[in-house]
């Protein structure tokens, strides 16, 4: 690979690296053509992607950056995983990695600070950015709907004893 293509890859990879809150960084060993396209499917409808990067391009691609906790972990063969989101790259790669014994997670960076392995697996774990908001809105809609059957109850429970009542009295009258 000539000069000018390295650096080319390097700012490539760069400035899809820029504004990206985390990296997950795995070794991949003997991982097929189909597995490897599997993998990516996987981290598409996550809206994540995955990288194969040479690890001399792959430290110079994260200098200066906040990724660049990472260099320590680059050696051997890597893949990157990342996304705008940093939960979803994270459970695509622990599932993935607990299914298939070519891909091993190493570490990987959430704003700035590094993860190990474990760590890694504890993001995974979380919900993912639209569950969280699922849930936030079903508390917001719950919250004043209790309020409006609490405000409900006194009066529909006095219309009770009333239908009630006026029963009672029919029942005597006839």
């Amino acid at each position: 690979m000539k000069k000018a293509q390295k650096h080319e890859r390097v700012e490539r990879l760069r400035l899809e690296l820029v504004g990206v809150p985390g990296l997950v960084i795995a070794e991949q060993n003997g991982l097929s053509v189909k597995e490897a396209q599997e993998l990516r499917a996987e981290l598409r409808k996550e809206n994540a992607t995955l990288r194969v990067v040479k690890n001399t391009l792959a430290r110079l691609s994260v200098k200066g950056t906040e990724m660049e906790v990472v260099s320590e972990h680059l050696l051997g063969p890597n893949v990157f995983a990342f996304g705008p989101e940093p939960v979803g790259p994270a459970k695509v790669m622990a599932k993935f990695a607990k299914n298939n014994s070519k891909i091993v997670i190493k570490a990987g960076v959430l704003y700035g600070r590094l993860l190990d392995a474990a760590e890694v697996g504890e993001l995974a774990k979380l919900p993912s950015r639209e569950e969280l908001q699922a849930k936030l809105l079903g508390l917001f809609i719950a919250v004043p709907g209790k309020f409006v059957r609490q405000l409900n109850a006194a009066p529909s429970s006095f219309v009770r004893v009333l239908a009630a009542r006026a029963e009672q009295l029919e029942g005597t009258e006839a």
